[in-house]
């Protein structure tokens, strides 16, 4: 990160599931977008493309993406694993993953890392992006691990990662679920203590929408101290900003130290749990 910070402001959305802007949220003006997965619902390529149509036309500097345990197609490992389970066969993964590769504009990342430049603000950080999220018992699902695959696919996460994109939460933090029987991952919480990223944005676990500050220890208990965000875009027509640059009457992010943990679903509903309702996107502003 550069010595002297410059402020960019991320517009952060998770788990849009074929919804896209005017069809239940709106997209305020920033610098990054980020979609943490579940572009879709089944991952055909009918739903990507919906999807990459208008991420592709959004009016942002960088548009970073990654998939989630919906987009089926975009997995080349996915599988029937259970005869219990949602037993939806993907599409032509090959076709899929060409289609994602022939827009420009959005950078898609897949367990991987990468540079974002910002000439015009005179920044740049260091990304991972992650579709990963646990397996749950009986369910056929895109990008999913077990337990004992857990630590050895987190510790590819570079310890200089500045911004970390991962579908599933963190054990313990944003990952409230009417859904899942289990929330985050605990061994994705041991790589967040490692790396202790700026930011980490998050969905899978639509109840637990929202930000947490973590303060980090360097003891085992590995967290000093948390503090949760008050959305000030609930109930009415605010922004759901999270300043992390101390603008605005509030501490800045003492990079190094703490990392800001940012659930950002829209659909605020799992499926079979209500009507469909949307959250915000949430907008991050930090200094690299």
């Amino acid at each position: 990160m550069d010595s002297n910070p410059r402020k960019v402001r991320f517009v952060c959305i998770s788990d849009t599931h074929n919804h896209g802007p005017g069809e239940g949220f709106t997209l305020p003006k920033g610098d990054v977008l980020i979609h943490a997965g579940d572009l879709t619902n089944q991952g055909s390529y009918n739903e990507l493309k919906k999807a990459l149509d208008w991420i592709g036309k959004a009016d942002y500097a960088v548009k970073i993406v990654v998939a989630g345990n919906h987009d089926l197609s975009l997995d080349p490992e996915y599988t029937l694993k259970y005869k219990e389970g949602w037993s939806v066969v993907p599409g032509d993964v090959e076709a899929c993953r060409e289609l994602v590769a022939s827009y420009a504009s959005i950078t898609y990342v897949q367990h991987s890392s990468t540079t974002i430049n910002l000439p015009e603000h005179n920044a740049s950080f260091r990304l991972f992006g992650s579709p990963d999220s646990p397996e749950r018992p009986g369910q056929n699902w895109a990008f999913q691990y077990v337990d004992g695959q857990a630590a050895g696919l987190w510790d590819a996460i570079p310890t200089d990662t500045d911004v970390l994109i991962t579908h599933t939460p963190p054990a313990g933090h944003c990952d409230e679920s009417r859904h899942w029987q289990q929330g985050g991952c605990p061994a994705l919480m041991q790589a967040l203590w490692k790396v202790k990223p700026a930011l980490h944005i998050c969905g899978h676990c639509h109840d637990g929408r929202g930000a947490q500050i973590v303060r980090w220890n360097d003891s085992p208990e590995m967290v000093e101290s948390v503090q949760t965000w008050k959305d000030p875009g609930a109930g009415n027509k605010k922004q759901s900003l999270l300043d992390l640059t101390g603008a605005r009457h509030g501490p800045s992010l003492e990079i190094g130290k703490e990392t800001a943990v940012v659930n950002a679903a829209i659909m605020s509903r799992s499926w079979g749990k209500g009507s469909k309702a949307f959250n915000k996107p949430i907008v991050v502003d930090v200094e690299f």
